[in-house]
């Protein structure tokens, strides 16, 4: 493995323990966000009071396990990204808690035009990045806005079901790292974040389990590599 991008091909938790404390600048990660899960069979309407929260609120305990992990590699002046949804904050809310990172601020991603809803819903158009900064963490760019707006990847463009764009991904990389910064994300998918943070002179450690997302994520970086000749290989 090279000394300026890793790819681990494996299972998240497990490498995650044998890492550095305090070694990584950021951690930026899209996390599956459990939707469409539920407790009870859907048939089984008395039961089914909960609907999906229920095992939306067990999954906190899940998320709290590899965050802590998340929490102990960042650096003093590390800042911790996660993505979501609506949905997505009474989960994080108890996972953050449960993780001991302080839940310092968040990002909206708005999307122009109109995403999927039920028919007593509001039609979507952002998601939701919350932030968690260690203890001497900075931004020190003053006038950035906690909204920031560029399209999706479309989907004949996409190497990845919820595959986030590499202009969002530089954002984030660019405001939350320093020059030369190291970018951890621990479900790496299609390896967006290690394109974006490629481009914008990071170093960057990816984790991915999936064999096809491998196989997508190394392509990538390599295309990616063109922009970081310190880089020699990818494994």
């Amino acid at each position: 493995m090279s000394e300026h991008i890793k790819l681990f091909h494996g299972e998240m938790l497990s490498i995650l323990t044998g890492m550095e404390s305090e070694s990584v600048d950021a951690v930026i990660t899209d996390p599956p966000y459990m939707l469409g899960v539920s407790s009870f069979s859907a048939k089984d309407k008395k039961a089914n009071k909960c609907g999906s929260w229920a095992d939306m609120e067990n999954a906190s305990y899940w998320y709290a396990i590899w965050m802590k992990e998340a929490r102990r590699l960042l650096k003093p002046s590390g800042y911790f990204a996660v993505f979501g949804g609506w949905r997505s904050i009474p989960v994080y809310s108890r996972a953050f808690y449960l993780a001991e990172l302080p839940m310092t601020n968040c990002l909206i991603w708005e999307k122009p035009g109109l995403g999927p809803s039920g028919p007593n819903q509001l039609r979507g158009a952002y998601e939701i990045v919350l932030l968690s900064a260690m203890e001497t963490a900075k931004i020190s760019n003053r006038s950035v806005r906690d909204v920031f707006s560029c399209p999706p990847v479309y989907p004949h463009e996409k190497h990845h079901p919820a595959e986030k764009p590499v202009t969002l991904m530089r954002h984030l990389v660019d405001l939350l790292t320093p020059p030369d910064g190291l970018v951890l994300d621990p479900f790496a998918g299609s390896g967006s974040t290690g394109v974006a943070a490629l481009l914008s002179g990071r170093r960057f450690i990816g984790i991915e389990r999936e064999d096809a997302y491998v196989e997508i994520a190394q392509k990538r970086l390599r295309e990616a590599n063109v922009s970081f000749p310190r880089q020699e290989a990818i494994l």
